[in-house]
């Protein structure tokens, strides 16, 4: 635990993870943590509790507990700031409660449109940007009706879930079933947004805001899986883009973001470029996930965390040109008894290889992948140029590999012994 300093500006964090809490105090904060222990693993919070000067608990399923949590420790330790750039799904109690207590950094009602997916869709309805066929429909039984309304293809999306989690691509009838299994596997039953299907290469657009202004730190594509659930298998930062189509899919972000009010803090946003342009597929009011900001400081050399802190005390960082390409490749086995594993210690040693995780061991079962969370692992690599950084990746993918039921898998899809995808 840090020593207590008067003078320090005292920031109350809701759900800061551990690198978040060391470059707040490096920016020059007093941190208070606030996280429901059901969340992440005990020996990681124990690291949260080491770190933080103040440690608390409390369960974030009973919204009344956690705004009175959230009150009752900012009231205690007289925080200056509340803050949450966590999972979405309390980001909105946190700011209200900071608001109400006068130590906000957004308003509340920009959170809630940046983490409300039907709200954001009838915000940029209501403004005449990136125009989407979508309806939004209360539960389960519903989604049908809806689907017939709007004409399938369309994209089913539960408003609730995050981490692509339930995402689904209904492109005929036949599709109820699998998707009813889909959503039942998750417990949920509502609300739910059936969108148009919007069909083109999709980009992740990472800001930082201060004082009501949009810094666009990048653009990231995304390499998408196969529908219908269009899991991530990567991403390449910054994205190979034309600079009509950047300066484009730039501005539609930031007017997005004026359009919510959104005065401080990193934001995500994915977009698709249709035929028609771009079209914002949904934004957030956190980083990135899936190791972005990882790769934006391998291209740029900006720590876009420590970013948020230094803004936040009031220095922030000066724009990062690229000099450099990064990519996240994700692993993604078929399921089956995992036999032996290769190839991971001669990949680790390429100097190239920044980060790599196999989540998956000899004697585990390979568990299906239906979502983000899923995957059984990553690869991060960089180079000096886009076709520098997707050939080293191209190598480690083809020198993974997984047995699995007998049948040696590359981590690139193709069995090991005879080239061919599986």
């Amino acid at each position: 635990m840090t020593a207590p300093v008067a003078d320090r500006p005292r920031l109350l964090m809701v759900m800061p993870y551990r690198q978040f809490v060391r470059k707040a105090q490096d920016a020059g904060f007093w941190v208070a943590a606030l996280w429901d222990p059901r969340l992440e693993s005990p020996a990681y919070l124990d690291d949260v509790r080491a770190l933080a000067d103040v440690f608390v608990t409390a369960d974030f399923r009973d919204d009344e507990l956690l705004r009175r949590a959230i009150r009752e420790t900012a009231e205690e330790h007289r925080a200056s700031v509340i803050y949450h750039i966590g999972r979405e799904e309390t980001m909105a109690a946190a700011y209200e409660v900071a608001e109400e207590l006068g130590v906000e950094v957004n308003p509340a009602a920009a959170v809630r449109l940046l983490t409300d997916k039907h709200a954001m869709r009838d915000l940029l309805a209501e403004r005449g940007l990136s125009p989407v066929r979508y309806e939004a429909v209360a539960t389960r039984e519903q989604v049908p009706d809806a689907v017939r309304r709007l004409g399938s293809p369309v994209v089913v999306k539960p408003t609730a879930l995050a981490g692509s989690r339930g995402v689904f691509l209904w492109q005929q009838d036949t599709d109820r079933a699998a998707w009813t299994a889909l959503v039942e596997g998750y417990g949920y039953d509502g609300p739910f947004l059936v969108e148009e299907y919007l069909r083109g290469p999709e980009y992740s657009v990472e800001t930082l805001s201060r004082d009501g202004r949009h810094q666009v730190v990048g653009i990231t594509e995304k390499l998408l899986g196969a529908p219908p659930l269009f899991v991530e298998v990567g991403h390449v930062h910054p994205a190979p883009l034309p600079a009509e189509r950047r300066q484009a899919v730039e501005e539609l972000t930031t007017e997005l973001l004026t359009a919510c009010g959104y005065r401080f803090g990193p934001a995500h946003t994915e977009v698709i470029w249709t035929e028609a342009g771009p079209r914002i597929v949904e934004s957030q009011a956190r980083l990135g996930g899936d190791r972005i900001p990882r790769l934006v400081e391998l291209a740029t050399g900006l720590d876009i965390e420590q970013a948020i802190f230094a803004g936040l005390a009031g220095t922030p960082a000066a724009p990062a040109a690229a000099t450099a390409t990064a990519v996240v490749r994700f692993f993604t086995f078929p399921p089956g008894h995992v036999d032996a594993v290769r190839g991971l210690d001669e990949v680790a040693a390429l100097g190239h290889v920044d980060e790599l995780t196999l989540r998956l061991s000899p004697g585990d079962t390979v568990p299906e992948v239906r979502d983000s969370k899923s995957r059984h692992g990553h690869v991060i690599v960089s180079g000096a140029s886009p076709e520098e950084a997707r050939a080293r990746c191209a190598e480690v993918l083809a020198a993974v590999e997984v047995v699995v039921d007998g049948t040696p898998v590359r981590a690139d899809g193709r069995t090991a012994a005879l080239g061919t995808a599986v």
